[in-house]
């Protein structure tokens, strides 16, 4: 199995520590915190840690009123906002209903979607750290469907501290997104290997599919379902 498709456009971001120098040169920059500050307060005052990555990553890459497909994976979700409503829950506290309705997998998508004007198709996905290839097949079939673009978009925080053991990903907070096309840009193709997964030689987190955009290397392996998948330049 294999497909082809291009992504014109990448970006990304993941959040700051002791090792990380100010920027990589590799189209993802390195901070404490996402600017958002061209969102309305009312609404930017819905977006925690999550929100505003997410967000700032989407408006590098789509206008207002431009009404694009959207694809959207993140595995543990607004994680932080999901902890803190069972946390009063456990106490017996009452919920927000602002937080609740927020906690809802794609519910920051929403929150974007009101600011930009966006009525096309979004589609939300979980998938473990390994959401780059069910992505690029939701972004294949929506241009197989008839749309010229599509902005996909992975993201995820660093999971609470009751959560947290050897095998916790993300250990930084990150998110990055891209611009599909059916030809314009870097020509991909996607091909499903029938060699056994190798871990060490797969790529865990969707920032290196921003590290590979930006070098000269021409492959890179990706690991879903327990298949090995060859992501190919050219």
């Amino acid at each position: 199995m294999d497909i082809s498709f291009a992504i014109s456009e990448w970006s990304g971001w993941k959040s700051q520590t002791l090792n990380n120098i100010a920027k990589e040169k590799t189209f993802l920059s390195i901070g404490k915190d996402p600017d958002v500050s061209s969102i309305p307060p009312l609404l930017r005052r819905r977006l925690n840690l999550l929100g505003r990555a997410c967000a700032n990553e989407i408006l590098q890459h789509i206008k207002k009123d431009e009404n694009i497909p959207v694809v959207y994976c993140s595995q543990h979700g607004d994680i932080e906002r999901t902890f803190g409503i069972l946390s009063k829950a456990a106490k017996g506290e009452p919920t927000s209903p602002m937080n609740f309705s927020l906690s809802v997998h794609n519910a920051i998508l929403g929150v974007l979607s009101i600011h930009l004007g966006l009525t096309a198709n979004i589609s939300s996905i979980s998938s473990e750290q390994h959401g780059l290839v069910p992505v690029l097949l939701e972004g294949k079939g929506i241009l197989m469907s008839g749309s010229e673009k599509v902005l996909c978009v992975l993201c995820d925080v660093s999971l609470p501290e009751i959560y947290l053991d050897d095998e916790s990903l993300p250990r930084n907070s990150y998110a990055i997104s891209f611009i599909m096309t059916k030809s314009e840009g870097t020509s991909l193709k996607l091909i499903q290997t029938e060699e056994e997964v190798n871990m060490k030689k797969t790529e865990e987190l969707p920032t290196a599919l921003i590290k590979f955009l930006s070098s000269d290397k021409k492959e890179i392996y990706l690991n879903h379902n327990g298949l090995k998948w060859e992501l190919l330049k050219g």
